[in-house]
């Protein structure tokens, strides 16, 4: 098997896949402020800037520059954690979370579509495949 020419290959598919609707809108909900509302929204709508930038991967002075921002937009807010008054808890507004709800279902509907058009079989193993991937190489450099 040429694991080579099959990792040249896959490259070359990931950069086809960015012009199918269903993975831009997928991309779209894991950076920037969509990321961040994605992810209070998954984290019972509140959570520690500090889980924030382990979690997403991504620094606690990019978290913060992106938390004042949406803060701004009213999309979330900030308090102090009434356990630890050092600590913040980051929440999701009604506008933060009207605007995760609107985005999830536009992405739910395209990414329906998709697997639709793979049909029942392949849309199974399209996401078994994935599934693997995550929890064999989640981590790992």
């Amino acid at each position: 098997m040429d694991y080579r020419a099959m990792a040249e290959e896959l490259l070359s598919i990931r950069a086809g896949l960015l012009h199918v609707p269903a993975i831009q809108h997928m991309t779209n909900l894991v950076k920037g402020e969509m990321s961040v509302l994605n992810y209070l929204v998954t984290h019972e709508n509140r959570a520690h800037p500090k889980d924030m930038s382990r979690d997403m991967l991504v620094s606690t002075a990019r978290i913060a520059a992106i938390l004042n921002h949406m803060e701004e937009k009213g999309l979330l807010t900030r308090t102090h954690d009434p356990e630890d008054n050092r600590q913040v808890i980051v929440s999701l507004t009604r506008a933060g979370m009207k605007e995760i709800q609107k985005r999830r279902e536009e992405a739910i509907c395209y990414i329906m579509r998709m697997l639709d058009y793979l049909g029942p079989e392949e849309a199974k193993e399209y996401l078994r495949i994935q599934e693997k991937i995550i929890h064999g190489f989640a981590g790992r450099r």
